[in-house]
Parts: C-alpha cells; structure tokens; sequence
C-alpha cells in the first residue's frame, strides 16, 4: 500500500480495517493542526476508493495518480483557498453554492470509479448556510458517497455536522520520525533534518515545505528574530512593532495569529531552557542568543508572559482591535532590563 501520511498510525491502521472490512463509514472528519497531514489522508483515501491496484491506494494506478493530483473526475474537492482561486477574489467562508456543486456531483453514478468523493477542507470555514445545506447530504447520503471533511478548529463545525461523522484525530508526529523521513525522501542531512524536524513542532507538512521553500524557512526564523528583538526593547520599540503586527493581522487575520502562536512558542522555549529541558524546546538554534533571557527572567515572569501571550491572542479572536490588545501585551511582558 502506498499511503503518504508521515507518522498517525493508528488513523491510517483504522481506515485500512474499514476498507478490508468493507464497513467504511460514510463521513469522515479528521481533526488536527495545520500542516499534520489531514488533506494528505483525504487524498489516499479517495484515492483508495477506487483505486484499481491490487493493494489501496496502490499509488502507482491513473485512479491514485489523478486523485491526487485533484483531477479525477469522481472527486470533487471544495476549501476556501479553491474559491479565492476560481473567482479571484478573497472569501471568508466556504460557501452554499460550493457545497450545492457538490451535492450535484454526488447526485450521479460514479463516472469511472465505484465512488464519488466530496472532500472538504477547512471545514470551519463553512457558512451556515453551507453547514446546513451540508447536513442534509450526511443525514441521507447516496450510497455511492463518502464525505471527507478536515478541520484545525473542531469548535468552528455545526455539532450536527460533527456528531455525523466519524472523527480520526491526528497528533503531532516524534521529531524522530519528521527527521528520518527529510533524510530518506527528501535527501536532507542528518543535521539539518534534526534541525527542522525539531521547529516543526511536530507537523510534517511544516517540515517538508521548510526544506523545499527555503524562503518560507527563513522567513520563519525571521520572525524568531524579531520576536527576541522586541523583547530586548524598550517600549517606543514595542508599540512599534504592536503596529506592524496589528496591520498584519487586519489584512490576514490567519498569519498574524500565527506570529502570536510563535510568541507562544517563543516564551515557552525559554521556560524549557530555564528548567534545563531542551529536547522540548522547538527554536533551540537560538539557544545561545536566548541565554540573557534565561539568567534575566524568572520562572514566574516567564508563566506570566505566556498567560499573557495566550490571553492576548484570545482577546484577538473575539475581535478587540488588534493592535490595542497587543501594545497592552507589550506593556505586560517582563522586560529584559
């Protein structure tokens, strides 16, 4: 068999006992972080559906070559990023003529395979009107129709949608194994694939695309920088940056709460400096320009600065204007002097 999911096991053992067992639910919704592999999965398992190879997903059949490259016709792939692609213009919710599409699609008999496939991912991103129209597809699905949804934010989904489907929960994957795969598929050294292996934080989607587009890895370690910068400024250098960030976030409110996740990650990497636990730290390339934040802050200064970090970011999804809750948080956070 040829599934191209890194690491989670236990989901992939549990959909191959559904396939050789016939007994495939007919919703799915695989739940996990960004960059973990969820869309991956989807991919292999409409792949294997109707996968003409003698083990599924062969890997190596037009059906599992088409599927995966999105273009067979029994598959019909719906996410937010599609609908910006197709029309142009930037959206912020999946919506009910998507999925209308969709349920038209898998209102036919299965054009060349024995299934039709409706994928749909960052189902979080799903309108009311689209979760509702949705619904009506997982309470009486055709029998010919296997609905493959992904969400990083379970919380965002309808529980009728959720309660629907059958839930494979994916986790972040050993560093270990992240490394050994860079080594083996991507002919990445010992060295450098512990190094990514270790800032991805566990998602290999991360790792691969750090290796293949080295400007996404720089501009990452770029922000790690400027994270450890701010901290050493005073406080005219902080409200500056509090105004990039909150620019950044009122035109992509996704990446700039990524850079509040890296604060997060940031401060957390020094409390597991400061107790002497680096195998858990994530940057620990800047171990050593991170020592005057070791010896300087305390473990109490640095819980403090992590609740705060989170409590910001909270304030921030509930909508208070970015930019006022981040200089609030640049005035919370301990400073280096």
């Amino acid at each position: 068999m040829s599934w191209r999911t890194i690491g989670n096991e236990k989901v992939i053992e549990s959909i191959n006992r559904a396939l050789s067992g016939h007994r495939l639910p007919h919703a799915y919704l695989f739940i996990g972080p960004e960059h973990i592999g969820k869309m991956t999965m989807m991919l292999d398992l409409a792949a294997a559906l109707n996968c003409t190879g003698p083990q599924r997903p062969c890997g190596s059949c037009s059906t599992c070559d088409r599927t995966r490259r999105m273009i067979h016709t029994d598959v019909h792939v719906i996410s937010l990023q599609g609908l910006k692609l197709e029309t142009g213009r930037g959206h912020t919710a999946i919506t009910i003529d998507q999925i209308r599409d969709a349920q038209r699609d898998a209102a036919l008999t299965p054009f060349e395979g024995q299934y039709r496939i409706i994928i749909i991912d960052g189902a979080e991103q799903l309108s009311e009107a689209a979760s509702n129209s949705l619904l009506k597809t997982l309470e009486e699905p055709p029998d010919s129709v296997v609905i493959l949804l992904s969400t990083s934010r379970p919380e965002g989904l309808l529980q009728t949608v959720t309660s629907r489907c059958h839930i494979a929960e994916f986790k972040p994957v050993s560093k270990n194994i992240i490394a050994a795969y860079l080594e083996e598929n991507k002919e990445v050294g010992k060295t450098r694939a512990d190094h990514i292996a270790r800032l991805s934080n566990g998602l290999p989607g991360w790792a691969i695309r750090a290796v293949t587009d080295p400007e996404f890895l720089n501009l990452f370690e770029e922000i790690i920088d400027n994270i450890g910068n701010t901290v050493q400024d005073d406080i005219e250098g902080r409200f500056a940056y509090a105004a990039k960030l909150g620019m950044k976030i009122d035109k992509d409110r996704e990446a700039g709460l990524k850079d509040i996740d890296l604060w997060l990650g940031w401060w957390r990497d020094v409390l597991f400096l400061k107790e002497n636990l680096p195998e858990f730290a994530t940057t620990n390339l800047h171990g050593e320009s991170m020592k005057s934040f070791i010896d300087t802050f305390t473990l109490e200064e640095i819980a403090s600065a992590i609740k705060t970090i989170h409590d910001t970011k909270i304030l921030i999804e509930r909508n208070v204007n970015p930019r006022l809750a981040i200089e609030v948080m640049m005035l919370d956070l301990p400073k280096l002097s």
